[in-house]
């Protein structure tokens, strides 16, 4: 099939384009003028396209000829600092001349998947959530223009096939991991929450502050996180590899048209039985602590996602954890790094 990946050189991207090529599908990439992540998608064998999202007419030429539109270019937190009009104007107006271009395409186009995020959700309630969360378990409420952008991308989606009958599927990503980037996950190190309070002024942050620092002695250092009962954090993430499973399951599925699936790893982990782990691997000291804040603790009900399209994640916290230490250690694994 000829498919046109949007974002093509991104952590996601880049890797589902590795094993589309490698199905035989000619692929298209889209990218930023001038982008310096374009040369290593070229060694793959993927046609370059430059363009941007929020013009009309790049997006109509790049979409030409294409059968599959896979839409996951986006201006989002860990690439910017994007301004509020940047987020509308690459994320909405982007989407929504995706959408028109895929409309325009009629019969060709045989399924256009754009990609969304578990950021469209409020996910930290004081006392966490103990359900699997499900698609529509949760109201679509932020207040981060990343995922308020896509919230209205969602949106957008659902018009246009509820308007126009157009093969349209989101998938809705946990958060993501590439190349190494599980070790360097902010929440797991002990000096990101040292920052986050040391300017609580209130008696639980000043004593949350004192229990931090007590344990800040020595380099760096991992956390077990914990709420103020005790109690693990818990979290529901997602690795490339499974991501790029996922595409290769549900392009060109009817079951998932006009859709939004939810997709994570095999199983949510906790602080307790990762950090360990971690730390065995990385030779970093780790502390328990009790933190008074809203905790992590969500874990997500992947049950549409296996049975509409097949999705079987493969991959546990540690596997994540051993790719990442091969990368580190090697400089090379199983998955094309976000930058080379």
């Amino acid at each position: 099939m000829r498919i046109l990946i949007t974002g093509i050189t991104g952590r996601v991207g880049a890797n589902v384009a590795r094993k589309l090529l490698s199905n035989g599908d000619d692929v298209r990439g889209f990218v930023w003028p001038g982008d310096r992540q374009a040369a290593k998608m070229r060694s793959v064998g993927a046609e370059i396209f430059e363009g941007d999202l929020a013009n009309s007419e790049a997006v109509r030429s790049a979409t030409k000829g294409q059968e599959v539109i896979l839409h996951l270019g986006a201006a989002f937190q860990a690439g910017g600092p994007f301004t509020p009009e940047q987020y509308m104007d690459t994320n909405v107006k982007g989407t929504f001349n995706v959408l028109q271009a895929a409309l325009e395409l009629d019969d060709q186009l045989k399924h256009l998947i754009v990609t969304s995020t578990d950021a469209t959700m409020f996910k930290y309630p004081p006392d966490g959530i103990d359900d699997p969360i499900t698609e529509d378990s949760l109201p679509l409420i932020t207040t981060d223009w990343y995922g308020y952008t896509k919230v209205l991308c969602e949106n957008l989606v659902n018009r246009y096939f509820r308007h126009s009958n157009l093969r349209a599927t989101v998938i809705r990503f946990a958060n993501v991991w590439g190349a190494g980037e599980i070790l360097k996950f902010p929440s797991f190190h002990l000096s990101t929450f040292v920052k986050q309070f040391e300017k609580r002024t209130d008696g639980a942050g000043s004593a949350t502050y004192g229990r931090l620092k007590a344990e800040d002695t020595d380099g760096p250092r991992l956390i077990v996180a914990r709420d103020m009962n005790g109690r693990s954090w818990k979290k529901h993430n997602i690795e490339v590899r499974d991501i790029v499973h996922a595409y290769d399951q549900v392009i060109g599925n009817p079951n998932t048209f006009g859709k939004t699936y939810q997709i994570g790893s095999k199983r949510p982990f906790t602080w307790e039985e990762l950090i360990p782990y971690m730390s065995e691997k990385t030779g970093i000291p780790y502390s328990t602590v009790n933190l008074a804040m809203a905790p992590n603790y969500y874990e997500y009900d992947l049950s549409s996602a296996r049975n509409d399209f097949g999705y079987d994640p493969k991959l546990s916290v540690f596997d994540m954890i051993d790719e990442a230490v091969r990368f580190n250690e090697k400089g090379t694994g199983d998955i094309i790094p976000t930058t080379v």
